[in-house]
């Protein structure tokens, strides 16, 4: 009834037991408050016992998020039946005969006048023919002063840049300013060449808005239309959080 990760989470905060029996205002409570488990003050009270199966949140005791009524509802289309017949009686003679050949083609698929072709026909792409490049290409060839005038402007703009690239033989490159990011040494070594920056909001019980603001390129002070929008988000969905949960 219960799923195998919070099991292992309640015989985890199990062994605390005997330190947190003597003393029950040192239990935090955390694992209660964050994940709906019993925590190790409420454990000892079911040394002797069962734990109760209410005192598991209903996310752990859901095992499947599939809606299984789905599966046993019956599908019917004679609402769309319905609809039909009196769209059809609204339509003139002419009309009522190209809606009823349309129907006919749902209906009977193997008495209409479409047929597969012969062989199998390639729609991918223009057929490949053949050709010579006179007849397949349209840009006309260079003149014989053309290709003259071609030559002498690559070779001026190459002298132009070797002597460019003379001039100042050992002229260093100027090295790449190095960046100092702020909090990098608080992340693992082998992910800190992969950091761009680090912004540390105001911790003001809104920085989770905030940090999503500023990620989002909005600003941090605009962290109150990411809460906007995640109220419209639970308050459109709200039926489907309910199900996930287990409650409100």
């Amino acid at each position: 009834m219960v799923s195998r990760y919070a099991l292992n989470e309640i015989a985890a905060e199990f062994e605390r037991v005997c330190y947190v029996s003597n003393n029950l205002s040192s239990c935090d409570c955390a694992m209660k408050v964050t994940h709906g488990l019993s925590c190790a003050c409420e454990l000892s009270r079911y040394t002797t016992g069962n734990i109760l199966l209410d005192s598991i949140h209903m996310f752990w005791r859901r095992l499947s998020f599939s809606d299984q009524g789905l599966c046993e509802a019956e599908v019917t289309i004679k609402e769309e039946i319905e609809t039909i017949c009196k769209r059809f009686e609204e339509l003139d003679v002419f009309g009522k005969v190209t809606f009823k050949s349309k129907l006919r083609e749902f209906a009977y698929p193997d008495q209409n006048s479409m047929c597969p072709p012969p062989s199998n026909v390639n729609t991918k792409g223009a057929p490949k023919k053949p050709m010579h490049r006179s007849q397949r290409s349209t840009k006309r060839d260079l003149s014989y002063w053309e290709y003259v005038d071609t030559f002498h402007s690559v070779q001026s703009s190459n002298s132009s840049v070797k002597h460019s690239a003379s001039s100042f033989p050992d002229s260093p490159k100027p090295p790449k300013p190095t960046r100092i990011i702020p909090m990098l040494d608080q992340f693992e070594s082998f992910i800190q060449g992969f950091i761009d920056d680090i912004v540390d909001v105001k911790v003001d019980g809104k920085c989770g808005y905030q940090s999503i603001a500023g990620l989002l390129g909005m600003g941090e002070d605009s962290w109150s239309l990411v809460r906007h929008e995640l109220m419209k988000e639970l308050g459109k969905w709200s039926d489907d959080y309910i199900k996930l949960f287990g409650g409100t």
